[in-house]
């Protein structure tokens, strides 16, 4: 299995980066590569902005510690398996994500850090504005 650790920098409180994070059915409105998202029950269903769609469950969202985990069932990707977690936490007055995947087959492991890197950017742009 292999894993993916991101920790990500924003000027923006862990208050509210906890608050877009937490709504798990509004990821679009801060995470730029999805450009919809709908939730039925635990399941959450994407569009990343090429047009592929993703089907995740949401395994849980714990105010105490800011932190989501999901689990992706469905995707371009040829996933055995696949689960992630993102946690806020204070970096001085600012915020850190914390974004861990773990992911099956681990030759897949390139191509999808690529992705989160593209994505760590993207979110580093938004809240740099």
């Amino acid at each position: 299995m292999a894993t993916i650790y991101k920790e990500i920098d924003l000027p923006v409180s862990p208050e509210a980066l906890w608050e877009k994070v937490a709504g798990v059915g509004e990821v679009h409105k801060f995470m730029p590569v999805i450009t919809d998202c709908r939730i039925e029950d635990d399941r959450r269903f994407c569009t990343m902005a090429d047009g592929a769609k993703l089907e995740e469950i949401v395994l849980g969202v714990d105010k105490a510690k800011r932190r989501v985990a999901y689990t992706i069932t469905k995707s371009p990707f040829p996933f055995d398996f696949h689960s992630a977690s993102m946690q806020v936490v204070p970096n001085g007055k600012n915020a850190r994500l914390i974004w861990i995947t773990d992911l099956k087959p681990d030759a897949l492991a390139e191509q999808m850090e690529s992705v989160l890197n593209q994505v760590a950017q993207s979110l580093q742009q938004k809240f740099s504005r």
